[in-house]
Order: C-alpha cells, then sequence, then structure tokens
C-alpha cells in the first residue's frame, strides 16, 4: 500500500474512532483522555471497530525522518479461545502493527476479568516482553506466543467481550476489546456494550 493511500484509510478509520469514542461518551463510557488502539476486522454486515490509532506522524519526504519517526500501533483479529472447562488458563490472540519508524515494546497486559494476564511463549515459558518492530508487526497465535489469563474472576463465555489493556514501553497504556470467539466477530454494538463497564468486570449475563 501506498504511503498516500495508507493515509487515507488511516484518515477514514480515525474518522470512525473518533465517531464511536464520542457516542461512547455520550453514554458515560470512555473518556476522551483515555488512549485507545483501533482494531479492525472484516465483518459480515458492518466493519468492526474498537478505538484510536496514536501516535501519527506528519508525512515528510526525508528518509532519516521517516526512520526516526515514533512508533504508530494499530492491532487486528484480538480475539480469546473459547474455555473448554470453567478452571484453568484462558489464551488470547492478536496481531500488533507498527507504522512508526521506530520499535516499541509490550512490557505488560492487564484486564479486569483476570488476576494475572501474562505472555507465554510456546513452550509455556513466561516472557518479560515482546518487541513490535519498526515498520513491522507482531502476531500472537495459537500454538505460538500468547496472552494467558489466570487467576479468573469469571471465566469468560462464548460471545464476552473482554477488555485487554496493553502497556508500551514508548507508547503507554492503550486499551483493546478482544471477542471470546472466532477472530474478527466482534461487533460495535458489542464495543458499546462492553465500554459501559470501563475497568471494571462486568456483571453475569451481560
Amino acid at each position: 500500500m501506498s504511503d498516500e493511500a495508507a493515509d487515507v484509510e488511516l484518515e477514514a478509520l480515525e474518522a470512525q474512532a473518533a465517531a464511536l469514542e464520542q457516542a461512547a461518551a455520550g453514554r458515560g463510557g470512555l473518556s476522551g483522555a483515555r488512549r485507545t488502539l483501533l482494531l479492525q476486522g472484516p465483518l459480515v454486515a458492518v466493519l468492526a471497530l474498537v478505538l484510536l490509532l496514536w501516535g501519527r506522524s506528519a508525512p515528510t519526504s526525508s528518509a532519516a525522518a521517516a526512520a526516526s519517526s515514533p512508533p504508530r500501533l494499530g492491532c487486528s483479529s484480538p480475539y480469546l479461545a473459547p474455555p473448554t472447562k470453567s478452571t484453568g488458563p484462558v489464551d488470547a490472540y492478536l496481531t500488533l502493527r507498527n507504522g512508526g519508524g521506530t520499535a516499541d515494546r509490550l512490557i505488560d497486559i492487564t484486564t479486569p476479568w483476570a488476576a494475572t494476564a501474562q505472555l507465554v511463549d510456546a513452550s509455556g515459558h513466561v516472557l518479560p516482553w515482546l518487541t513490535v518492530p519498526a515498520d513491522g508487526s507482531l502476531t500472537l497465535s495459537p500454538g505460538g506466543t500468547h496472552v494467558e489469563l489466570t487467576a479468573l474472576r469469571r471465566t469468560p463465555a462464548l460471545h464476552d467481550t473482554i477488555q485487554l489493556d496493553l502497556t508500551f514501553a514508548t507508547s503507554g497504556t492503550v486499551h483493546v476489546w478482544a471477542p471470546v470467539g472466532p477472530a474478527d466477530s466482534l461487533t460495535v454494538e458489542d464495543v458499546m456494550h462492553a465500554m459501559k463497564w470501563m475497568d471494571r468486570l462486568p456483571p453475569a449475563n451481560q
């Protein structure tokens, strides 16, 4: 994709994200001061969109300036594997993309749904951080590195929407909403409902 096309797509996504944030604020949801990640995935009828990209750099013709630009992160296809039993860990997966000229590190993950969320590799070893390379991506997937939720406050059920707070070394803490079930199954309605319980565990069956 050309830089011009990427900028056009980014502007369109930011406009949709801003509209979603404004609607959420009207419902007492997400504060405008809170930073969030844009999540995009194809839907049958609508574009499933969760919130805002940040760190956008002004266009420049200088390769050196582009190389030193700050991280510009986005997240796609977040989801949790449906639990197979009522106890034990639950795994989460997602892809992070960095359109900036500087790498960033994912150093922590938290969620209202669990006391602990850890980065775990395919062998089950806990990792202190993961790097999202400059102008590259990082994928957390089944059978590989992933997020493991343990000490669950409630076991997520199919179609629940789970808040994940991702903390980066440079970009700070941002928020992602992930469905329990297939990737890209999240809808705008799911996000709007989940945002009513921002930073809290929603009541059961809500």
